[in-house]
């Protein structure tokens, strides 16, 4: 009978361990590298990273090309089908919620936007900070 209500504590406390969300230290990050602001491609990858994002993943959202018009205060974005929101409305969730977006400012420049232009919270990249995030123990890096 000790050793059943052993192995029952033992078993708890696995159980307790694996649902805990995952702590700062151990914590792995996702870094999502966008390259389009077509809602159906770029809604994929938000919607994935959201996801994410509530499994206790540390998110980046590194938008490039064509993708740094998402982070836009006037670009106007068909609704995401999954969602029902629009790009820019995905994107600010996750970052109210902890998520990081990194703009490339050769694309930002390229496409015509200034750092005024951009939604509050988005960061200007560059070499040492998206090489650093993509880079990073723990991180994996996927591409849309």
């Amino acid at each position: 009978m000790k050793a059943l209500r052993i192995s029952l504590g033992i078993l708890f406390v696995l159980l307790v361990t694996a649902m805990t969300p995952l702590s700062a230290k151990e914590q792995k990050s996702i870094f999502y590298n966008v390259t389009t602001d077509e809602a159906w491609k770029a809604g994929m990858a938000l919607a994935q990273a959201n996801g994410a994002l509530k499994k206790g993943y540390k998110i980046i959202i590194h938008l490039n090309t064509r993708a740094v018009f998402i982070a836009s205060k006037s670009f106007a974005s068909d609704v995401n089908g999954l969602s029902g929101k629009s790009l820019q409305d995905m994107l600010k969730a996750m970052m109210d919620k902890g998520a990081q977006v990194l703009m490339c400012p050769m694309c930002t420049k390229k496409a015509g936007l200034t750092k005024d232009d951009l939604m509050e919270g988005v960061i200007m990249g560059g070499p040492d900070v998206t090489l650093k995030a993509m880079t990073a123990d723990d991180t994996t890096v996927i591409s849309y």
